[in-house]
């Protein structure tokens, strides 16, 4: 095909088509509209065809079908002839369009071999979800998404050659916003086709902005905007002050101008969509929204053209089954093949069915008797039978062979709301408090809990969410189908009351509060007998209240009380501690709760008191820890705590421990058993000051953040057996690295917030023998010299904003477990050098049977810097690092002088806002830093380096030009109930 043979089709189509007297030939046999709407149709395909043989590019050879039409048009005899020889063409052209389209792609694809992930945290997950039978759609949805992307160039030629036809066949029916439904019914795969597009790596490339978000059955407006939002640019808690006006108008302003990709997951009613398209704008550029809805009214309501979800094939339901029941050599006894045959069979062709019954099977332990009983079973629903009937069946079968101690367990995740990101931590400490985990051989009870979700994510009824950066499950869910079955259960047996906008309050084991209005009044609890109610989980949203009664005789036997997501202005109901039952309690608050009397909930095993407004710090008793049975403690990192006066050898977490100058060396002696310690530093401390960390021997985990203080010093001692280390805002230099090398069972390292500061950090002869994590988060390193002999076992290496930092050590790949690295916010040549890595250990590993494969990810920064850099949330004012500089330098001309630093103004996401847990990094914060001093400020060698560094720091962020930084929490202004 030639460019002059397509003009001479446009001519002919455009001018010799439109003669009256083919007109009327063709309005005589009633065709006149369909001739007209062929000639339309023709006239736009072949003039972006035009426009593509334009460009330079060509066409498969031998294709000469052009001049085959145009001598059949000029004998044709008849209209009926003609409208023959048209439908060819429409064809023929639709098939040079697929070629076109191919050509266009691949070009797309060049260079693309890094894929691009939107947060860090979604860039650890594995790559190891099982995808079977819908490659082709994935193919076919990013084709439809980024159509207007591959033709871009295309495009941009016929605008400059013809604007009219540009904007007659191009910007009006191509590049306007359109909406791509996926229409099938729940557990057919929507979502988990949907999260591939999404993440297709084309998709990436074509979009500015992409942005996620769950509807479910009960979709909450405002947090729908703020979901967006998140996705799109960093936010902090001062969103929740604003109504959904304001909210929405952010998010226009955001979305205006840009090529944005919205996915809206599982809608449920037209109305939900009416709330929500206009805040979408059009910016005729292609952006698109895709949805994912079980309701055809809903899909075609949204949309002319859905997409309808297939369902899968039996041999690909079939492969899915055995690969995750056989393993990959997909090898079984003939006996279990030919009943894993049957029993897929009666899956209905329904991928969550096959998942759910092979993650039975997989752990039956190769029991004949339950393959049969399941077989059974799915007989009774049949092939064709009714899909709700047979996930019921399946997740009831799942659950009949559940051993009886993670029953309970299982049924407790119907207590979250529908769609929801349930935190690991908070999943098992809330396990713990109802008495479901039971102590086994010399594990602790937050391990057996650990051990019991990872049997329950086995059987496929459980999902991991998110992971941390050891590879552990930080968050989870369940698939809303067996969110249903397990609500429906819970309430037949009178286990559970959700409170919602369709289900009235009533009395119950567990009350699951899922309403934007406080439920618990008088009329409806005040008169229940209290061996009812047992539970008060609240997770309704964006709840503010001063002084409310909360506290009635049905309470009295209360075990758990989470009230985490109300905001509480005036302190707390005074009566909550005559709850003296309570085993789990979490409140957020601002203002004091000095006279709270904790000291009454002597059943108390997990606490966690946080404040919603940073301007507003709690203000505790400091004996809170005395508490006798407490496990889990978990106070902002502000507020003071002493250890306790006697020894409690319950305690396992404790996070934040406050430490000052003014106060006594902390005796760990005191807390013997603890696990898991965060501490705040706040003042200088004597390196000797923190030394009894050494008589932590079963401590694993442990943070340091620092506060007001001028210098740093790592304590003299270490817990013998830590095995995971976080440091942050230390600005320790790199030389002191040495120091935690020689942690002998080191796992994981985390350096956030020059942590360590410097421009080089050259390894010594030391090395981390048994670490398999680091993450540096921003750092001013430019230079790292090491090799594979200093991180001998490291698996994943994460770096985000290392802005200087130019190249990963290339003798990283000898590395032979090395298997990721997460790059965020770097350099290009960072980037290049990863792969390089990868690439020379792809070679490493041929032949090589202990050799992992590197996976290099890069994360898609929300705030970028001038020059392309990319910035973190973290956002410094000019005028107050001025300030502290000019301080800073009068403290060294006069080391007696003392040099008060400015108030730190931190603006973080709250853990009730965030589906990250405390412990992790939240990317969605914004912060200033401070320097704060000591009362007496020494100048000694090493202070003056420390000082320099830490002022070279600062001018490093100005010479960056970050931005100014986001304003504090607004005053509260709401009407608070």
């Amino acid at each position: 095909m030639d460019l002059d043979g397509v003009t001479t089709l446009i001519k002919i189509v455009e001018q010799d088509l439109m003669e009256p007297k083919i007109l009327s030939d063709f309005d005589a046999k009633g065709m006149k509209v369909w001739l007209l709407e062929t000639i339309e149709l023709l006239s736009a395909k072949l003039c972006i065809l035009q426009a593509f043989l334009e460009e330079g590019c060509k066409m498969e050879a031998g294709d000469s079908w052009i001049e085959e039409i145009v001598s059949e048009m000029i004998w044709c005899p008849s209209s009926w002839a003609l409208r023959r020889i048209l439908e060819i063409m429409v064809r023929k052209i639709e098939e040079d369009e697929e070629w076109m389209l191919m050509v266009k792609k691949g070009t797309a694809y060049e260079g693309k071999n890094i894929k691009i992930w939107d947060t860090y945290r979604s860039a650890l997950d594995p790559e190891d979800e099982l995808i079977v039978g819908i490659h082709s759609d994935i193919e076919t949805i990013v084709n439809r998404l980024c159509y207007s992307h591959f033709m871009r160039s295309v495009f941009t030629i016929l605008r400059n050659s013809n604007i009219h036809k540009f904007r007659k066949y191009v910007e009006k029916p191509v590049l306007k916003l359109q909406v791509i439904p996926l229409l099938g019914e729940g557990g057919i795969g929507k979502t988990t086709l949907a999260k591939r597009v999404y993440g297709h790596p084309i998709t990436i490339a074509s979009f500015d902005i992409r942005a996620w978000i769950v509807l479910s059955q009960v979709p909450n407006l405002k947090e729908i905007l703020i979901g967006l939002l998140r996705c799109i640019s960093p936010i902090t808690s001062e969103i929740y002050t604003l109504d959904n006006a304001q909210i929405a108008e952010q998010l226009r302003t955001r979305l205006m101008g840009k090529k944005y990709l919205i996915f809206l997951d599982d809608i449920w009613a037209t109305a939900a969509w009416d709330a929500i398209q206009g805040y979408f704008p059009e910016n005729f550029n292609g952006s698109r929204i895709l949805v994912t809805t079980r309701f055809t009214k809903v899909a075609e309501y949204v949309s002319a053209d859905p997409y309808r979800v297939k369902y899968q094939t039996f041999s690909d339901c079939w492969e899915l089954f055995s690969r995750k029941v056989f393993g990959q050599s997909q090898r079984a006894p003939h006996e279990f093949v030919s009943i894993g045959k049957h029993i897929v069979f009666c899956c209905g062709r329904l991928p969550l069915a096959v998942i759910l019954v092979s993650g039975l099977l997989a752990t039956a332990k190769w029991s004949l008797e339950i393959w049969r009983d399941v077989a059974r079973s799915l007989d009774g629903v049949g092939r064709y039978g009714d899909n709700n009937k047979r996930i019921s069946e399946i997740v009831s079968l799942s659950y009949k062979y559940l051993p009886s101690h993670l029953k309970a367990c299982f049924h407790y995740f119907g207590v979250f709301p529908e769609d929801c990101d349930i935190l690991v931590k908070k999943l098992i400490n809330l396990w713990v408090a109802e008495g479901f985990i039971k102590p086994h051989n010399n594990m602790s009870l937050e391990e057996v809990g650990e051990s019991y979700l990872d049997d329950l994510i086995n059987t496929s009824l459980v999902q991991i969410k998110e992971l941390s950066i050891d590879g552990k499950a930080n968050s989870c869910n369940i698939h809303d189908r067996v969110h249903e079955v397990c609500v429906r259960e819970a309430i037949d047996g009178n286990l559970l009351c959700i409170i919602n906008d369709n289900h009235a309050p009533k009395a119950s084991h567990t009350i699951s509060c899922q309403t934007s209005h406080w439920p618990i009044t008088r009329a409806s609890y005040g008169n229940c007998n209290p061996d009812e109610i047992y539970s008060v989980l609240w997770f309704g949203k964006d709840v503010y209240h001063s002084k409310c009664r909360l506290v009635y005789p049905c309470f009295k036997l209360l075990k758990v009380l989470d009230l985490s997501l109300v905001k509480w202005s005036r302190g707390m109901p005074r009566e909550i501690t005559d709850l003296v039952h309570l085993r789990y309690l979490a409140l957020n608050t601002i203002g004091t709760l000095y006279e709270f009397q904790f000291f009454k909930l002597k059943n108390l095993l997990t606490l966690t008191v946080t404040s919603w407004m940073e301007k507003c710090p709690l203000q505790l008793p400091c004996d809170i820890l005395d508490l006798p049975q407490l496990r889990y403690f978990h106070v902002d990192k502000k507020c003071s705590q002493y250890l306790p006066c006697l020894v409690k050898k319950d305690l396992q977490t404790l996070y934040w421990l406050k430490v000052a100058s003014s106060d006594q060396k902390p005796n760990f002696g005191m807390v013997p058993n603890l696990k898991e310690l965060g501490i705040f530093i706040e003042g200088q401390l004597e390196p000797s000051y923190l030394g009894g960390l050494v008589y932590l021997h079963l401590l694993e985990k442990l943070k340091f953040e620092v506060g007001r203080v001028e210098r740093f010093y790592l304590p003299t001692g270490f817990p013998p057996n830590l095995k995971k280390l976080t440091l942050r805002y230390t600005y320790l230099p790199w030389k002191e690295m040495d120091t935690i090398g020689e942690l002998p069972h080191l796992e994981v390292l985390k350096l956030k917030d020059f942590a360590f500061c410097g421009s080089e950090w050259k390894s010594s002869t030391l090395c981390f023998w048994k670490l398999k994590a680091l993450l540096i988060s921003r750092s001013n390193l430019k230079y790292w010299n090491a090799n594979s002999n200093h991180f001998p076992v490291l698996e994943r290496l994460v770096l985000r904003y290392c802005w200087e930092l130019e190249q990963v050590p290339i003798n990283f790949a000898n590395i032979g477990t090395l298997k990721l690295i997460v790059l965020e916010c770097c350099y290009s040549s960072l980037v290049t050098s990863a792969m390089q890595i990868s690439s020379a250990k792809e070679l490493l590993s041929r032949g090589a049977t202990d050799c992992q494969l590197l996976h290099v990810r890069e994360v898609r920064s929300k705030v970028e810097l001038p020059n392309n850099e990319s910035s973190e949330e973290e956002i410094v004012e000019n005028s107050k690092v001025e300030s502290v500089d000019r301080s800073e330098e009068e403290s060294v001309k006069s080391s007696k002088e003392s040099v008060e630093s400015s108030e730190e103004e931190r603006v973080e996401r709250s853990e009730k806002e965030s589906v990250e847990s405390f412990d992790e990094e939240s990317v969605g914060s914004s912060k200033e830093l401070s320097f704060g001093s000591s009362k007496e400020l020494s100048v000694g060698s090493s202070d003056q380096v420390r000082l320099k560094a830490r002022k070279s720091v600062r001018k490093y962020l100005k010479k960056k030009k970050v931005a100014k930084s986001l304003n504090a929490f607004k005053e509260l202004n709401r009407k608070v109930l």
